[in-house]
Protein backbone atom coordinates (compact mmCIF):
# COMPACT_ATOMS: atom_id res chain seq x y z
CA UNK A 1 0.00 0.00 0.00
CA UNK A 2 1.00 3.62 -0.24
CA UNK A 3 3.53 4.42 2.48
CA UNK A 4 1.70 6.08 5.36
CA UNK A 5 3.13 8.48 7.87
CA UNK A 6 4.33 6.51 10.85
CA UNK A 7 2.96 8.02 14.02
CA UNK A 8 2.91 5.43 16.74
CA UNK A 9 3.17 5.14 20.47
CA UNK A 10 6.79 4.19 20.96
CA UNK A 11 6.58 1.75 23.82
CA UNK A 12 10.02 0.73 25.04
CA UNK A 13 8.77 -1.13 28.10
CA UNK A 14 10.27 -4.61 28.52
CA UNK A 15 12.46 -4.62 25.44
CA UNK A 16 16.15 -4.43 26.29
CA UNK A 17 18.41 -6.69 28.33
CA UNK A 18 20.45 -5.19 31.17
CA UNK A 19 23.65 -5.17 29.12
CA UNK A 20 22.06 -2.73 26.68
CA UNK A 21 20.53 -0.62 29.43
CA UNK A 22 23.85 -0.38 31.25
CA UNK A 23 25.42 1.26 28.20
CA UNK A 24 23.10 4.27 28.33
CA UNK A 25 24.69 7.72 28.47
CA UNK A 26 24.57 10.11 31.40
CA UNK A 27 21.26 11.97 31.55
CA UNK A 28 20.63 15.47 30.33
CA UNK A 29 17.38 17.05 29.26
CA UNK A 30 17.13 17.35 25.48
CA UNK A 31 13.43 18.26 25.14
CA UNK A 32 10.40 19.30 27.15
CA UNK A 33 6.72 18.94 26.30
CA UNK A 34 4.54 20.72 28.82
CA UNK A 35 5.75 19.47 32.20
CA UNK A 36 7.30 16.35 30.70
CA UNK A 37 10.97 15.95 29.86
CA UNK A 38 12.87 13.79 27.39
CA UNK A 39 16.40 12.96 28.48
CA UNK A 40 19.31 11.86 26.39
CA UNK A 41 19.10 8.42 27.96
CA UNK A 42 15.38 8.28 26.97
CA UNK A 43 16.39 8.85 23.36
CA UNK A 44 19.30 6.43 23.52
CA UNK A 45 17.08 3.78 25.11
CA UNK A 46 14.43 4.25 22.40
CA UNK A 47 17.09 3.98 19.69
CA UNK A 48 18.41 0.75 21.19
CA UNK A 49 14.85 -0.57 21.50
CA UNK A 50 14.26 0.20 17.83
CA UNK A 51 17.46 -1.63 16.87
CA UNK A 52 16.56 -4.67 18.95
CA UNK A 53 12.98 -4.86 17.67
CA UNK A 54 14.05 -4.45 14.04
CA UNK A 55 16.98 -6.86 14.30
CA UNK A 56 19.67 -4.26 13.49
CA UNK A 57 21.52 -4.77 16.76
CA UNK A 58 24.94 -3.48 15.74
CA UNK A 59 24.03 -0.96 13.06
CA UNK A 60 24.55 2.69 13.95
CA UNK A 61 21.36 4.76 13.67
CA UNK A 62 21.65 7.55 11.10
CA UNK A 63 20.54 11.10 11.80
CA UNK A 64 17.23 10.63 10.03
CA UNK A 65 16.36 7.61 12.19
CA UNK A 66 17.39 9.45 15.36
CA UNK A 67 15.20 12.43 14.43
CA UNK A 68 12.27 10.15 13.62
CA UNK A 69 12.56 8.36 16.97
CA UNK A 70 12.86 11.66 18.80
CA UNK A 71 9.71 12.89 17.07
CA UNK A 72 7.86 9.80 18.23
CA UNK A 73 9.00 10.52 21.79
CA UNK A 74 7.75 14.10 21.43
CA UNK A 75 4.43 12.78 20.18
CA UNK A 76 4.14 10.36 23.08
CA UNK A 77 4.86 13.07 25.64
CA UNK A 78 2.26 15.28 23.95
CA UNK A 79 -0.31 12.50 24.25
CA UNK A 80 0.52 12.00 27.94
CA UNK A 81 0.31 15.76 28.49
CA UNK A 82 -3.17 15.72 26.93
CA UNK A 83 -4.18 12.71 29.03
CA UNK A 84 -3.37 14.69 32.16
CA UNK A 85 -5.36 17.68 30.92
CA UNK A 86 -8.27 15.31 30.26
CA UNK A 87 -7.85 13.71 33.73
CA UNK A 88 -7.50 10.30 32.09
CA UNK A 89 -7.20 7.57 34.71
CA UNK A 90 -5.19 4.38 34.34
CA UNK A 91 -5.64 2.31 37.50
CA UNK A 92 -2.90 0.41 39.28
CA UNK A 93 -4.74 -2.80 38.46
CA UNK A 94 -4.79 -1.97 34.73
CA UNK A 95 -1.04 -1.41 34.81
CA UNK A 96 -0.48 -4.61 36.75
CA UNK A 97 -2.63 -6.64 34.36
CA UNK A 98 -0.81 -5.27 31.30
CA UNK A 99 2.55 -5.80 32.94
CA UNK A 100 1.71 -9.41 33.77
CA UNK A 101 0.50 -9.97 30.20
CA UNK A 102 3.66 -8.43 28.69
CA UNK A 103 5.86 -10.55 30.91
CA UNK A 104 3.89 -13.68 30.09
CA UNK A 105 4.37 -13.05 26.35
CA UNK A 106 8.12 -12.53 26.81
CA UNK A 107 8.43 -15.65 28.95
CA UNK A 108 6.58 -17.67 26.28
CA UNK A 109 9.03 -16.38 23.67
CA UNK A 110 11.82 -17.76 25.84
CA UNK A 111 10.36 -21.23 25.93
CA UNK A 112 8.29 -20.63 29.04
CA UNK A 113 11.41 -20.28 31.22
CA UNK A 114 11.22 -17.40 33.71
CA UNK A 115 14.89 -17.81 34.60
CA UNK A 116 15.90 -17.09 31.00
CA UNK A 117 13.96 -13.83 31.13
CA UNK A 118 15.64 -12.88 34.39
CA UNK A 119 19.05 -13.67 32.90
CA UNK A 120 18.17 -11.65 29.79
CA UNK A 121 17.43 -8.57 31.90
CA UNK A 122 19.98 -9.29 34.62
CA UNK A 123 17.23 -8.77 37.22
CA UNK A 124 14.69 -10.74 39.17
CA UNK A 125 11.10 -10.80 37.94
CA UNK A 126 10.13 -8.51 40.83
CA UNK A 127 12.83 -6.00 39.86
CA UNK A 128 11.82 -6.09 36.19
CA UNK A 129 8.23 -5.28 37.13
CA UNK A 130 9.24 -2.51 39.52
CA UNK A 131 11.44 -0.87 36.87
CA UNK A 132 8.72 -1.07 34.21
CA UNK A 133 5.58 0.20 35.96
CA UNK A 134 6.03 3.97 35.54
CA UNK A 135 6.94 3.74 31.86
CA UNK A 136 4.11 1.32 31.19
CA UNK A 137 1.59 3.65 32.85
CA UNK A 138 2.81 6.45 30.58
CA UNK A 139 2.49 4.18 27.53
CA UNK A 140 -1.08 3.35 28.49
CA UNK A 141 -2.01 7.01 29.02
CA UNK A 142 -0.65 7.80 25.56
CA UNK A 143 -2.56 4.88 24.05
CA UNK A 144 -5.79 6.03 25.62
CA UNK A 145 -5.39 9.56 24.27
CA UNK A 146 -4.55 8.32 20.79
CA UNK A 147 -7.56 6.01 20.90
CA UNK A 148 -9.84 8.90 21.82
CA UNK A 149 -8.55 10.92 18.87
CA UNK A 150 -9.01 8.19 16.25
CA UNK A 151 -11.73 5.87 17.59
CA UNK A 152 -14.58 7.40 15.59
CA UNK A 153 -12.76 7.55 12.26
CA UNK A 154 -14.30 5.51 9.46
CA UNK A 155 -13.74 5.24 5.70
CA UNK A 156 -16.40 4.98 3.02
CA UNK A 157 -16.06 3.05 -0.23
CA UNK A 158 -15.14 6.12 -2.26
CA UNK A 159 -12.32 6.96 0.13
CA UNK A 160 -10.96 3.43 -0.26
CA UNK A 161 -11.08 3.78 -4.05
CA UNK A 162 -9.37 7.18 -3.93
CA UNK A 163 -6.67 5.84 -1.63
CA UNK A 164 -5.97 2.91 -3.96
CA UNK A 165 -6.05 5.03 -7.13
CA UNK A 166 -3.45 7.38 -5.64
CA UNK A 167 -0.92 4.56 -5.31
CA UNK A 168 1.51 4.64 -8.28
CA UNK A 169 1.39 1.45 -10.34
CA UNK A 170 5.04 0.70 -9.64
CA UNK A 171 4.39 1.02 -5.90
CA UNK A 172 1.49 -1.41 -5.65
CA UNK A 173 2.41 -4.09 -3.12
CA UNK A 174 2.64 -7.80 -3.82
CA UNK A 175 0.11 -9.74 -1.75
CA UNK A 176 1.75 -13.08 -0.83
CA UNK A 177 0.07 -16.46 -1.36
CA UNK A 178 -2.73 -17.06 1.14
CA UNK A 179 -4.63 -20.17 2.16
CA UNK A 180 -8.01 -20.72 3.76
CA UNK A 181 -8.59 -24.15 5.24
CA UNK A 182 -11.26 -26.01 7.18
CA UNK A 183 -11.24 -29.30 9.04
CA UNK A 184 -13.38 -32.02 10.57
CA UNK A 185 -11.92 -33.21 13.86
CA UNK A 186 -12.49 -36.46 15.71
CA UNK A 187 -11.09 -36.69 19.22
CA UNK A 188 -10.50 -40.24 20.47
CA UNK A 189 -12.63 -41.42 23.38
CA UNK A 190 -10.75 -41.60 26.68
CA UNK A 191 -11.50 -44.71 28.74
CA UNK A 192 -13.04 -44.39 32.20
CA UNK A 193 -10.11 -46.39 33.58
CA UNK A 194 -7.64 -43.79 32.23
CA UNK A 195 -9.62 -40.92 33.76
CA UNK A 196 -9.87 -42.65 37.13
CA UNK A 197 -6.14 -43.41 37.13
CA UNK A 198 -5.24 -39.76 36.47
CA UNK A 199 -7.63 -38.44 39.12
CA UNK A 200 -6.26 -40.84 41.72
CA UNK A 201 -2.69 -39.81 40.88
CA UNK A 202 -3.51 -36.09 41.22
CA UNK A 203 -5.44 -36.63 44.44
CA UNK A 204 -2.37 -38.42 45.82
CA UNK A 205 -0.16 -35.44 44.90
CA UNK A 206 -2.67 -33.08 46.53
CA UNK A 207 -2.82 -35.13 49.72
CA UNK A 208 0.95 -35.35 50.01
CA UNK A 209 1.38 -31.62 49.31
CA UNK A 210 -1.18 -30.74 51.98
CA UNK A 211 0.84 -32.86 54.42
CA UNK A 212 3.94 -30.79 53.70
CA UNK A 213 5.61 -32.24 50.62
CA UNK A 214 6.68 -29.80 47.93
CA UNK A 215 3.98 -29.02 45.33
CA UNK A 216 6.63 -27.56 43.01
CA UNK A 217 8.59 -30.80 43.03
CA UNK A 218 5.52 -32.78 41.96
CA UNK A 219 4.88 -30.25 39.18
CA UNK A 220 8.45 -30.47 37.88
CA UNK A 221 8.39 -34.26 37.91
CA UNK A 222 4.89 -35.04 36.69
CA UNK A 223 3.13 -32.02 35.13
CA UNK A 224 2.56 -32.19 31.38
CA UNK A 225 2.26 -28.43 30.87
CA UNK A 226 5.50 -27.59 29.02
CA UNK A 227 5.18 -23.90 29.81
CA UNK A 228 5.04 -24.24 33.59
CA UNK A 229 6.39 -27.65 34.62
CA UNK A 230 9.98 -26.41 34.72
CA UNK A 231 8.88 -23.56 36.99
CA UNK A 232 7.24 -25.84 39.52
CA UNK A 233 3.85 -25.37 37.88
CA UNK A 234 3.94 -21.57 38.27
CA UNK A 235 1.93 -19.84 35.51
CA UNK A 236 2.38 -16.32 36.89
CA UNK A 237 -0.32 -13.70 37.32
CA UNK A 238 -3.45 -14.01 35.20
CA UNK A 239 -6.74 -12.13 35.00
CA UNK A 240 -10.28 -13.32 34.40
CA UNK A 241 -10.91 -14.61 30.90
CA UNK A 242 -7.34 -15.77 30.22
CA UNK A 243 -7.72 -19.39 31.37
CA UNK A 244 -10.19 -22.23 30.89
CA UNK A 245 -13.50 -21.38 32.59
CA UNK A 246 -13.44 -24.50 34.77
CA UNK A 247 -9.85 -23.74 35.81
CA UNK A 248 -10.71 -20.14 36.70
CA UNK A 249 -13.81 -21.11 38.65
CA UNK A 250 -11.73 -23.41 40.86
CA UNK A 251 -8.74 -21.06 41.12
CA UNK A 252 -10.72 -17.97 42.13
CA UNK A 253 -12.38 -19.93 44.96
CA UNK A 254 -9.02 -20.64 46.61
CA UNK A 255 -7.18 -18.71 49.28
CA UNK A 256 -3.37 -18.41 49.32
CA UNK A 257 -1.81 -21.76 50.14
CA UNK A 258 -4.92 -23.79 49.31
CA UNK A 259 -4.89 -26.57 46.72
CA UNK A 260 -7.96 -27.43 44.66
CA UNK A 261 -9.49 -30.82 44.10
CA UNK A 262 -9.06 -32.29 40.61
CA UNK A 263 -10.36 -29.95 37.88
CA UNK A 264 -11.16 -31.13 34.35
CA UNK A 265 -10.65 -28.80 31.38
CA UNK A 266 -10.21 -29.22 27.65
CA UNK A 267 -6.46 -29.57 28.27
CA UNK A 268 -6.76 -32.43 30.76
CA UNK A 269 -6.90 -32.77 34.54
CA UNK A 270 -5.35 -30.30 37.00
CA UNK A 271 -4.82 -29.56 40.65
CA UNK A 272 -4.28 -25.87 41.34
CA UNK A 273 -2.40 -24.12 44.14
CA UNK A 274 -3.13 -20.48 44.95
CA UNK A 275 0.11 -18.58 45.50
CA UNK A 276 -1.10 -14.99 45.66
CA UNK A 277 -4.16 -12.92 44.87
CA UNK A 278 -4.00 -9.24 43.96
CA UNK A 279 -7.45 -7.77 43.33
CA UNK A 280 -8.88 -9.65 40.34
CA UNK A 281 -5.48 -11.01 39.33
CA UNK A 282 -4.38 -14.38 40.63
CA UNK A 283 -0.99 -16.05 40.84
CA UNK A 284 -1.32 -19.83 40.75
CA UNK A 285 0.63 -22.99 40.07
CA UNK A 286 -0.82 -26.22 38.74
CA UNK A 287 -0.07 -29.79 37.85
CA UNK A 288 -1.56 -30.96 34.55
CA UNK A 289 -1.90 -34.56 33.41
CA UNK A 290 -3.34 -35.23 29.98
CA UNK A 291 -5.42 -38.37 29.43
CA UNK A 292 -3.90 -40.66 26.81
CA UNK A 293 -6.15 -42.39 24.30
CA UNK A 294 -5.53 -46.06 23.70
CA UNK A 295 -4.28 -47.31 20.34
CA UNK A 296 -7.73 -48.81 19.79
CA UNK A 297 -9.41 -45.48 20.51
CA UNK A 298 -7.11 -43.68 18.10
CA UNK A 299 -7.90 -46.19 15.37
CA UNK A 300 -11.62 -45.82 16.02
CA UNK A 301 -11.30 -42.04 15.54
CA UNK A 302 -9.40 -42.54 12.28
CA UNK A 303 -11.91 -45.13 11.03
CA UNK A 304 -14.77 -42.79 11.93
CA UNK A 305 -13.27 -40.05 9.76
CA UNK A 306 -12.60 -42.55 6.99
CA UNK A 307 -16.35 -43.19 6.86
CA UNK A 308 -17.02 -39.43 6.71
CA UNK A 309 -14.43 -39.14 3.92
CA UNK A 310 -16.28 -41.85 1.97
CA UNK A 311 -19.63 -40.10 2.39
CA UNK A 312 -18.17 -36.83 1.11
CA UNK A 313 -16.30 -38.42 -1.79
CA UNK A 314 -19.55 -40.07 -2.91
CA UNK A 315 -21.24 -36.65 -2.83
CA UNK A 316 -23.61 -37.76 -0.07
CA UNK A 317 -22.73 -34.75 2.08
CA UNK A 318 -20.87 -31.46 1.59
CA UNK A 319 -17.73 -30.80 3.60
CA UNK A 320 -19.21 -27.84 5.52
CA UNK A 321 -22.29 -29.86 6.45
CA UNK A 322 -20.15 -32.80 7.54
CA UNK A 323 -18.12 -30.47 9.74
CA UNK A 324 -21.26 -29.09 11.37
CA UNK A 325 -22.70 -32.56 11.95
CA UNK A 326 -19.67 -34.62 12.89
CA UNK A 327 -16.68 -32.48 13.96
CA UNK A 328 -15.62 -32.31 17.62
CA UNK A 329 -13.97 -28.91 17.12
CA UNK A 330 -15.62 -25.53 17.93
CA UNK A 331 -14.95 -24.49 14.31
CA UNK A 332 -17.88 -26.74 13.32
CA UNK A 333 -20.25 -23.77 13.70
CA UNK A 334 -18.55 -22.13 10.69
CA UNK A 335 -18.37 -25.29 8.60
CA UNK A 336 -14.96 -26.18 10.01
CA UNK A 337 -13.18 -23.00 8.87
CA UNK A 338 -10.02 -22.45 10.89
CA UNK A 339 -9.23 -18.99 12.27
CA UNK A 340 -5.63 -17.84 11.88
CA UNK A 341 -4.45 -17.18 15.48
CA UNK A 342 -1.84 -14.74 14.19
CA UNK A 343 -4.31 -12.43 12.41
CA UNK A 344 -7.79 -13.47 13.65
CA UNK A 345 -8.86 -13.89 10.01
CA UNK A 346 -9.42 -17.05 7.98
CA UNK A 347 -6.42 -16.36 5.72
CA UNK A 348 -3.01 -17.93 6.42
CA UNK A 349 0.29 -16.96 4.86
CA UNK A 350 2.37 -20.01 3.99
CA UNK A 351 4.82 -19.50 6.85
CA UNK A 352 1.93 -19.00 9.27
CA UNK A 353 0.27 -22.23 8.17
CA UNK A 354 3.60 -24.07 8.46
CA UNK A 355 3.90 -22.80 12.02
CA UNK A 356 0.28 -23.64 12.83
CA UNK A 357 0.16 -27.13 11.34
CA UNK A 358 3.08 -28.28 9.20
CA UNK A 359 1.48 -31.65 8.38
CA UNK A 360 -1.68 -29.96 7.07
CA UNK A 361 0.39 -27.51 5.00
CA UNK A 362 2.24 -30.34 3.26
CA UNK A 363 -0.99 -32.31 2.80
CA UNK A 364 -2.87 -29.54 0.97
CA UNK A 365 0.01 -28.39 -1.25
CA UNK A 366 -1.22 -30.33 -4.28
CA UNK A 367 -4.95 -30.05 -3.63
CA UNK A 368 -7.37 -28.02 -5.71
CA UNK A 369 -9.84 -25.69 -4.01
CA UNK A 370 -12.65 -27.72 -2.47
CA UNK A 371 -10.58 -30.91 -2.23
CA UNK A 372 -9.72 -32.50 1.10
CA UNK A 373 -7.22 -34.90 2.63
CA UNK A 374 -7.57 -38.36 4.05
CA UNK A 375 -7.65 -38.40 7.89
CA UNK A 376 -4.42 -37.00 9.36
CA UNK A 377 -3.03 -37.31 12.87
CA UNK A 378 -3.00 -33.94 14.64
CA UNK A 379 -2.65 -32.26 18.00
CA UNK A 380 -5.55 -30.04 19.08
CA UNK A 381 -5.03 -26.51 20.41
CA UNK A 382 -5.46 -27.98 23.89
CA UNK A 383 -2.55 -30.32 23.16
CA UNK A 384 -4.51 -33.55 22.80
CA UNK A 385 -4.14 -36.28 20.16
CA UNK A 386 -6.82 -36.40 17.47
CA UNK A 387 -7.45 -37.01 13.78
CA UNK A 388 -8.78 -34.53 11.23
CA UNK A 389 -9.69 -34.18 7.57
CA UNK A 390 -8.38 -30.91 6.10
CA UNK A 391 -10.09 -29.11 3.23
CA UNK A 392 -8.49 -26.45 1.04
CA UNK A 393 -11.22 -23.82 0.90
CA UNK A 394 -9.23 -21.26 -1.07
CA UNK A 395 -5.72 -20.59 -2.31
CA UNK A 396 -4.92 -17.12 -3.54
CA UNK A 397 -1.63 -17.01 -5.40
CA UNK A 398 0.78 -14.15 -4.86
CA UNK A 399 -0.36 -11.15 -6.90
CA UNK A 400 -0.25 -7.40 -7.24
CA UNK A 401 -2.85 -5.83 -4.95
CA UNK A 402 -6.19 -5.05 -6.59
CA UNK A 403 -9.58 -3.79 -5.45
CA UNK A 404 -11.43 -7.01 -6.25
CA UNK A 405 -9.34 -9.55 -4.36
CA UNK A 406 -7.87 -7.33 -1.67
CA UNK A 407 -10.58 -4.83 -0.80
CA UNK A 408 -10.46 -5.48 2.96
CA UNK A 409 -6.69 -5.08 3.09
CA UNK A 410 -6.87 -1.86 1.08
CA UNK A 411 -9.71 -0.62 3.27
CA UNK A 412 -7.65 -1.23 6.41
CA UNK A 413 -4.68 0.57 4.90
CA UNK A 414 -6.89 3.50 3.89
CA UNK A 415 -8.31 3.64 7.41
CA UNK A 416 -4.84 3.70 8.96
CA UNK A 417 -3.78 6.43 6.52
CA UNK A 418 -6.78 8.53 7.53
CA UNK A 419 -6.00 8.01 11.21
CA UNK A 420 -2.40 9.08 10.68
CA UNK A 421 -3.49 12.26 8.91
CA UNK A 422 -5.95 12.98 11.72
CA UNK A 423 -3.15 12.60 14.27
CA UNK A 424 -0.94 14.97 12.27
CA UNK A 425 -3.68 17.59 12.29
CA UNK A 426 -4.17 17.08 16.01
CA UNK A 427 -0.44 17.58 16.64
CA UNK A 428 -0.29 20.72 14.49
CA UNK A 429 -3.15 22.20 16.46
CA UNK A 430 -1.95 21.04 19.89
CA UNK A 431 1.59 22.37 19.64
CA UNK A 432 0.20 25.91 19.33
CA UNK A 433 -0.95 25.75 22.94
CA UNK A 434 1.80 23.60 24.46
CA UNK A 435 5.17 24.67 25.83
CA UNK A 436 7.76 22.72 23.79
CA UNK A 437 11.53 23.11 23.84
CA UNK A 438 14.24 21.18 22.02
CA UNK A 439 18.04 21.12 22.34
CA UNK A 440 19.80 23.10 19.62
CA UNK A 441 21.59 20.03 18.26
CA UNK A 442 18.27 18.81 16.85
CA UNK A 443 17.37 22.01 15.04
CA UNK A 444 18.28 20.46 11.69
CA UNK A 445 15.93 17.50 12.11
CA UNK A 446 13.34 17.27 9.33
CA UNK A 447 10.29 16.50 11.45
CA UNK A 448 6.83 15.82 10.06
CA UNK A 449 5.67 18.68 12.29
CA UNK A 450 7.40 21.88 13.30
CA UNK A 451 6.46 21.26 16.94
CA UNK A 452 6.19 24.99 17.44
CA UNK A 453 9.96 25.18 17.66
CA UNK A 454 11.59 28.11 15.96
Amino acid sequence: MKKIICIIILSVTLILPSSAQNNMVIDEIIATVGDHIITRSDLEYAIQAYKYSSGFYTMEADSGTICSILEQLLFQKLLVHQAELDSTVITDQQVEDRLDYNLKVQIMRMGGDTKKLEEYYGKSLTEIKADSRDQLREDMLAEETQRSITSNIKVITQEVKDYFNNIPDDSLPIIPTEYEIAHIVKTPVISDAEKISIKEKLEEFRSRALKGENFSTFARMYSEDPGSAGKGGDIGFTSRGELYPEFEAAAYSLRPGEISSVVETEAGYHIIKMLERRGESIHVAHILIKPKPSVESLMEAKNYLDSIYTLMSQNNIAFADAAKDYSDDPSKISGGKIVNPYSSSHAFLEEQLMEYDKTAMYAIENLQEGQYTRPLATITEAGNQAYHIVCLIAKREAHVANMIDDYEKIKNAALEDKKQKTLLKWINNKVKYTHIRLADEFNNCEFLNDWGIK
